[in-house]
């Protein structure tokens, strides 16, 4: 007769800091993909990702003042005033508390490493030109104003 291995009756109770990253990645991939911007967002604090194809090519936070409505909608109208298409963007967001959007941004910029966000001055977000920068902004070339 074979030994039957002892459940742990306790296991549903354990938590690991260690696996708050991989619980944020989780939890981020399982959101729903929608088309970009979604019909309705709601106006709190959180993270967002922008997809192009199954890509994500930026992440972005949002605050309490800064909610994720309205940045969505800023980079929606900002990347709608280039000759790209926002029908070939999608998007997905996470509620979060205030306090944990630098780290959940953070987190999955290193984990996705996003085209866009390599730097602030790339993002169809910020698009600023930056002190001591050469050139013009990547996002211009790659899509230029219509």
């Amino acid at each position: 007769m074979a030994l039957q291995a002892v459940r742990d009756p306790w296991a549903a109770h354990q938590f690991s800091p260690l696996d708050v990253p991989n619980y944020l990645l989780e939890r981020f991939e399982q959101s729903p993909l929608l088309s970009f911007p979604p019909r309705s967002i709601p106006p709190v604090a959180g993270i967002y990702g922008l997809y192009l194809g199954h890509q994500v090519v930026y992440v972005g936070k949002a605050t309490s003042r800064s909610h994720l409505r309205m940045r969505i909608w800023k980079a929606a109208n900002k990347i709608s005033s280039t000759k790209s298409k926002l029908s070939h963007l999608r998007c997905r967001f996470l509620l979060m508390t205030e306090e944990c959007v630098d780290y959940a941004k953070d987190h999955l910029v290193r984990h996705y490493q996003p085209a866009w966000n390599l730097s602030e001055r790339d993002s169809p977000v910020h698009g600023a030109w930056r002190p001591g920068v050469k050139g013009p902004p990547t996002w211009d070339e790659m899509y230029p104003p219509k």
